[in-house]
Parts: C-alpha cells; structure tokens; sequence
C-alpha cells in the first residue's frame, strides 16, 4: 500500500489524502478521508477499546445502508447565498484593528474572537486518540486506534510516541498507513473566517449545544475560495463546501465547526466528505482556553455505502515548557 506524501502545509490550507485499499489520509488543516475500497472484514487484529467519546453525529434510520452523517439534525440544503452588500460587514482590516462593537453583529465578533483565539493560544501539549473505523450504514467496525502526544509550540504542531494500538511505532502519523489528521486547532476556525475565504453566512436560528444555547450560522464557500484539498490515489481537488458553526452569544466564541464537501466532481472516487470539530475550554496554566476537544471525519466511496469514518478525542491538556540549561566548560 502507498500512502500519498502530502509534502510541506502552505498557510490556510485544508488538507485531506486519501489512499491503499484500506482507508484513507487525513491531512491540515483538518482533515478528513476515504479509501478505494473499504472491507468491514478487516480486523486490527487487537483487543484495544476505542477511547470515550461524545459524538455529536447523526445516524442513517436502522437497516439502512445509507451513508452516516455528521450534522447535527436534519438541515435542508441552502440556496446560492446572493452577494452581501458592500457596507454588510466592515473590512477585514477595522475587525484587526480592536475590538467590535458590542452592538455589531455576531458573525462579526465572532471573526475578531477567531483571531484573538489565533494570537493568545499558549504553548501546549495535549493526547491525541483517533479511533479509525470502516462503516457501512449502521455496520462499523473498529480498525485500530492511534495515539500520540501533540505539542503546540509558537504555533506549530508537532506528534510524538505514536502508538497504533497501543503499540510503540517508529514512524510519525504521518507515515502511518491508513488515515490520519493534523491540524485541528486553529487552522479550521482562522480558514472559515478569512476575508480570503469570503464565506457567506446566513443565521440559522438558536440550537443547544454542551449546555449553551448557541446561535448557527449556515456558511457556504466557494471552490474558488476553499483551501481544502481533498487527494484520492492520483487525483486531487480543493471542493466548494457548506456547513454550519454554533457561536456562544455571549463571547462570540465558536463551539463546534461542521463542514460537508459538495458539487464533487463525478469522476471523483468519493462523493462524501465530510467534518466536525467540538470546542470547549479547557484550563492550561490556570487559565480557562478554548480549544478542540473532539473531532470526526467522514469519506464515502463514490456509489457505495462503504465510508471510512475517524473519532478522534483530545485530552489531558497542560502547559508545554522547554526546559534548557547552559553547561560551563571548565579548562
């Protein structure tokens, strides 16, 4: 099996690789995956439990080989949103500038509160464990599980002890067969609220969400504007997308992200892609940050309910320090 090498992250760039036979290659800035061909007979040939998780997804109805969904609840798809007018929202460059007006709307503070997410993330180390799975409908069975340590650092994202199965592996997660992710923790926020993404919201209404009552917004991005590149074995493509993002009213930050691929090319070998990202705060160095606390992905092979579907978890969050000394030399 060959995995694709996703090579160097140019800035503000999704990522998602497909490859092998097996499933697929996640990649930044979240990522999601598929295989050619998925088996629900495949076994990861370990008693390993996948770790705990809260999924937020939704199901096909029983006895149904239908593709699973990430959305929370039922939505109907959206309309072309028309051009916004030119004074609907103020430039990129008066929301750097300090902070909105508190009477502004709330897709606008949430675009600063992005930002400041971006400029204020403390340095921090956290464990990463993604459970990899193949479904058919409501048929899933558990492949493996990877597990790592993830240190941010200046705001580059580094894996280290990578397990599969809770087994040590010399290789990094990214040279594991099979999908995997990175990117999770800011670049998938900062990318839907770029002026250069011009993604067009729209209010959606109230909806509850880890005991808030969060205001959705739909969005939708234009292939033109998207930054997420889908790779499957030879081919390659960055897909317009929608999806919607729950906002806590009360400090403008995002809770969770959804995102689903649409208009696929029909010789595309998947018609599915899809993500989710959960937010929640979290206490580093005594104080309270926003950041991922669980994430999915989803790719469906193109005309076949065969997916390939990821749960990744992240836990244990503490400061990360680099500790150095200097070593005299005596002569």
């Amino acid at each position: 099996m060959e995995i694709l090498n996703p090579g160097p992250n140019p800035t503000n760039d999704h990522r998602s690789f497909y490859s092998g036979r097996r499933f697929a290659c996640l990649g930044a800035l979240f990522s999601l995956f598929l295989i050619a061909s998925i088996s629900l007979t495949a076994q990861s040939g370990s008693s390993a439990q996948p770790p705990a998780t809260q999924s937020q997804g939704q199901s096909a109805p029983p006895c149904s080989n239908a593709p699973p969904i990430l959305k929370r609840g039922s939505q109907p798809d959206l309309p072309p949103c028309p051009e916004p007018p030119q004074d609907a929202s103020p430039p990129a460059d008066s929301v750097r500038s300090g902070l909105p007006n508190p009477d502004a709307p709330l897709i606008e503070r949430a675009r600063y509160a992005a930002l400041q997410f971006s400029q204020k993330l403390p340095n921090f180390i956290c464990e990463e464990y993604m459970a990899r799975y193949a479904q058919r409908g409501q048929d899933k069975r558990l492949l493996d599980i990877v597990s790592a340590e993830v240190t941010y650092n200046n705001g580059q994202e580094s894996y280290r002890n990578v397990k599969l199965d809770q087994q040590p592996t010399d290789k990094g997660i990214q040279e594991l067969n099979g999908s995997w992710s990175v990117g999770e923790f800011a670049s998938t926020l900062l990318d839907l609220f770029s002026p250069y993404t011009d993604a067009q919201f729209r209010s959606a209404g109230a909806s509850p969400i880890s005991g808030l009552d969060a205001q959705v917004y739909d969005f939708r991005v234009q292939s033109e504007n998207s930054h997420w590149r889908v790779q499957s074995e030879s081919q390659t493509l960055r897909p317009a997308y929608k999806g919607s993002v729950w906002l806590d009213p009360a400090t403008a930050r995002v809770l969770r992200i959804e995102m689903q691929a649409t208009n696929m090319p029909p010789d595309f070998p998947m018609d599915t892609v899809e993500s989710a990202v959960d937010y929640s705060y979290v206490t580093i160095a005594g104080n309270s940050v926003l950041l991922p606390v669980h994430a999915e992905s989803l790719g469906c092979e193109r005309g076949s309910p065969a997916c390939s579907h990821n749960i990744i978890d992240f836990r244990n969050y503490h400061e990360f320090k680099v500790n150095s000394r200097i070593v005299g030399v005596v002569k």
